[in-house]
């Protein structure tokens, strides 16, 4: 009788622990998509502006990167998609905005605005 008891009492508790953890684990995977804006003024060449794309992609996780100029305005915005995991632990890399700000300033560009859109998935 004390068995039936102990299991009656343990099986829920294993049961509930088990969901739980699985729960856990299934939200910790999951890949978050943040679009960043980032808006800057200068002068801007067709050279410069294949250079930032390329070096943005380089960047920790991003996916995509497009840069839109409008030259007689001398304003532009840098768009950068960037997939991610969440963050599980303080050792884990992930993506920094002001790596942008640096490559826009970098290449004698005016960070001006930055903004950002999370997209659920």
């Amino acid at each position: 009788m004390k068995l039936i008891r102990t299991l009656a009492f343990l099986i829920p508790i294993l049961c509930f622990t088990n969901f739980y953890l699985h729960a856990q684990t299934t939200s910790n995977q999951e890949v978050i998509t943040t679009i960043y804006y980032y808006s800057f003024s200068g002068e801007l060449s067709s050279t410069t502006l294949s250079e930032i794309e390329s070096e943005a992609k380089q960047l920790t996780n991003v996916d995509e990167v497009k840069v839109k100029y409008k030259e007689e305005n001398k304003l532009g915005q840098l768009i950068v998609l960037v997939k991610e995991k969440n963050r599980n632990s303080e050792g884990d890399i992930l993506f920094q905005p002001t790596d942008l700000k640096k490559l826009l300033s970098k290449n004698n560009l005016i960070p001006n605005e930055l903004t950002l859109e999370i997209l659920k998935n």
